[in-house]
C-alpha cells in the first residue's frame, strides 16, 4: 500500500470576523501558488493514485483541487473522516486505511494535528512518535498500516528557486 498524506497549503489566518465558520477559511494566494509547484512535482515524482480523499474545509478542498489539476490525480472525494478532531480521529482514519486493498494508492488531504497522528500510527509509532506537518507538505508512506515506512517527504520550501 502507498499512502500520500498532504497537509493543506498556507491558509489565511484565523479571523472569526472574516470567517465565523473556520471551515470556510481559504488558502492565501501565495499558498495556492506555492502548492501548485508541489502538486506538479508530486505528479512527476509518484504518478497518480487510486483515491484522493479530502476534508471538506475550504483550505483542504482547494488544496485537493490543486493536486487534481496540477498532478493529474483523480477527482477528490470529500470525507468527514479528515475533518474529525480529538481522541480517536486518527485511529478512525487508520482503521479506514487498514480496510483498503494491499495494493491501494491513496492520498489524504487534511489538517494538523490529526495528520501527524495518522502518519505516526501508520508507521507504528503511535503516541511515542510526534510529527508536525508544515503547510503544503506531502509524506509518502509504503507498506502495511501499522508498519509503514516513510519513503519520501516533499515540502514547499524544497521547490523554491
Amino acid at each position: 500500500m502507498e499512502i500520500f498524506v498532504i497537509r493543506h497549503a498556507k491558509a489565511e489566518e484565523r479571523d472569526p470576523e472574516a470567517w465565523p465558520d473556520d471551515a470556510e477559511r481559504p488558502l492565501t494566494r501565495d499558498g495556492a501558488r506555492e502548492f501548485e509547484r508541489v502538486a506538479r512535482q508530486l505528479g512527476r515524482w509518484r504518478g497518480s493514485v487510486d483515491m484522493l480523499l479530502s476534508s471538506g474545509h475550504v483550505r483542504a478542498w482547494d488544496t485537493a483541487r490543486i493536486v487534481r489539476a496540477k498532478a493529474g490525480w483523480p477527482k477528490p472525494v470529500r470525507t468527514k473522516l479528515l475533518e474529525a478532531e480529538g481522541a480517536g480521529a486518527a485511529a478512525a482514519a487508520v482503521a479506514f486505511l487498514s480496510e483498503q486493498p494491499a495494493d491501494a494508492r491513496i492520498a489524504l488531504v487534511g489538517h494538523e494535528p490529526m495528520l501527524g497522528e495518522v502518519v505516526a500510527s501508520l508507521c507504528g509509532g503511535g503516541g511515542a512518535l510526534r510529527l508536525e506537518f508544515r503547510k503544503g507538505a506531502v509524506a509518502w508512506l509504503r507498506g502495511e498500516p501499522g508498519a509503514m515506512a516513510l519513503a519520501g517527504l516533499l515540502v514547499p520550501g524544497m521547490l523554491r528557486r
